[in-house]
């Protein structure tokens, strides 16, 4: 493949960049690094832990510690604020639950972290019961919670979507995926407070093999919780998600923790039963919708996903069978009288005068040929319209694409090129809302794009993650790439 960029000097820029990470991810203290071409365990810690702590579920008071060790025992944390790390101490209630990485048996260890207060920076180490320090010789991580509601204080968030690829060039070999390395150290360096994840955080499914650790490599193994992935701003910056279609197992739930978020907001983060719907089978999906307020934003993280292999007699209407997901998912969410969809206008009602941001995986508005937009959400893009939503943003389709407002349309974003294989965009046609879009296509190894944007020369200029700074009224989104250049900046002003 002809790259304006020469592959050898991305995978220099990786390996140098992941050392940069690890020292602002950490604390102050010898910068860690990694080789380019294949996984590594993490240098410095304790053997026994197989995935780094990484925090969920992000309150103005709590947060929650997760991570995984090769033995079992009560896991606990110690923290505090700057200055005084080990001041508290929480335990597991219960032993570290049995997980398997491709062959290998672990045990995930979760533990809630409370008594914080909004807007302040704490730091963190990890333990087992015997009082062994997992991080071993590795800096103490921080991070710091939200801010309160009605807080005035500028605050930065990213956005991510469809990640978790063992995937180079469109080759699925288990080497390292350079681009989703890079978007995550971009990601580590950004001042984000938390990052929101449209779904589908791993590929082309949903297991612990494939969400990994530290040691464990090979084809669709560790693509998300290797040394060089999530690891990186994990242990400082709250993850934040939603499902998507290939998040339909119980392991999303048993990986990602948003139980506090969910209860507050009256949302659901958890199995549910769902009946036969134009001819589907009967089946348990995780379910997980909630909204939570800061600095002033009112968030809504959605469930549009359903599974691939579950679509019954649906035919996808105008759009095809591909789009058979989107159907069931509108009979399952979005029907007069469901559940979530009646949750939706009853908090979108209850919180009137604030600017509101709605995160979901299916795409309002996609120019991608296979993962088009879906049109079943119409009725649903008019609710959130009435209900004084400024910003919509989704995955699902690999690419990246910002979409005009208008009557009946949302200003939106497609966000889904964070480390899952990328797409073209406008192989049917730009449609007229599409202000930018870019996409790749490893078939014809060339870059295509939409509206002002120029074509990409390099698949990596478009995998990308969303910084989004909010300052009152004013809402700034920079696209950055995995080069780390930013593109398509856009400033919105967001009014009551």
């Amino acid at each position: 493949m002809t790259r304006r960029i020469p592959a050898q000097h991305r995978r220099l820029s990786l390996k140098h960049a992941s050392s940069a990470v690890f020292a602002l991810v950490l604390g102050a203290g010898t910068a860690l690094s990694f080789a380019p071409a294949a996984h590594a365990e993490l240098p410095g810690a304790d053997a026994q832990l197989t995935r780094a702590p990484y925090l969920s579920d992000a309150t103005t008071t709590s947060v929650q510690v997760s991570w995984a060790t090769t033995t079992q025992s009560r896991g606990s944390v110690r923290y505090g604020p700057l200055g005084n790390c080990a001041a508290n101490t929480a335990t597991s209630p219960t032993l570290g639950s049995p997980i398997t990485v491709d062959s290998t048996r672990e045990y995930a260890n979760s533990v809630t972290v409370t008594d914080l207060s909004a807007g302040t920076t704490y730091c963190y180490r990890v333990y087992t019961a015997s009082g062994t320090d997992l991080l071993g010789t590795l800096p103490t991580p921080n991070f710091t919670t939200p801010e309160t509601a009605g807080s005035t204080t500028p605050f930065t968030f990213d956005v991510l979507g469809d990640t978790g690829e063992t995937t180079n060039s469109g080759v699925d070999d288990g080497s390292l995926n350079v681009n989703q390395a890079n978007v995550m150290s971009q990601i580590a360096a950004s001042g984000a407070r938390f990052v929101v994840q449209t779904g589908d955080n791993t590929h082309p499914g949903t297991s612990q093999t494939q969400y990994g650790d530290l040691n464990q490599t090979g084809a669709d193994v560790s693509s998300w919780f290797g040394p060089s992935y999530w690891t990186q701003p994990g242990m400082r910056i709250p993850l934040l998600g939603t499902v998507g279609n290939h998040s339909m197992t119980n392991t999303y739930l048993q990986v990602w923790k948003q139980s506090a978020l969910a209860a507050a907001s009256g949302g659901v983060w958890a199995l549910v039963d769902y009946p036969s719907y134009l001819g589907s089978s009967p089946i348990s999906y995780p379910t997980t919708y909630y909204a939570f307020t800061t600095g002033g934003v009112r968030f809504y993280l959605l469930d549009t996903a359903w599974g691939n292999s579950n679509t019954g007699a649906a035919t996808g209407g105008s759009c095809g069978s591909h789009c058979a997901i989107y159907e069931q998912d509108a009979h399952a969410h979005w029907q007069d009288g469901t559940a979530e969809y009646e949750w939706l206008k009853a908090d979108l009602a209850a919180h009137p005068g604030v600017p509101k941001f709605a995160f979901f995986h299916f795409p309002l508005r996609s120019d991608s040929a296979s993962e088009p937009s879906d049109t079943f959400l119409t009725g649903v893009e008019q609710t959130l319209l009435d209900g004084g939503v400024d910003l919509v943003f989704n995955g699902h389709s690999h690419l990246y694409q910002r979409n005009t407002p208008g009557t009946g349309r949302i200003a939106s974003y497609v966000t889904g090129g964070g480390g899952a294989d990328v797409h073209s965009v406008g192989e049917n046609g730009c449609s007229a809302t599409d202000a930018y879009g870019i996409g790749w296509s490893y078939s014809r190894n060339r870059g295509s794009a939409c509206g002002a944007a120029s074509v990409p020369t390099d698949d990596a200029q478009v995998y990308h993650f969303l910084k989004v700074t909010v300052d009152g009224t004013s809402v700034t989104v920079t696209p950055t790439n995995s080069l780390g250049q930013t593109f398509d900046v856009q400033t919105y002003t967001v009014t009551p």
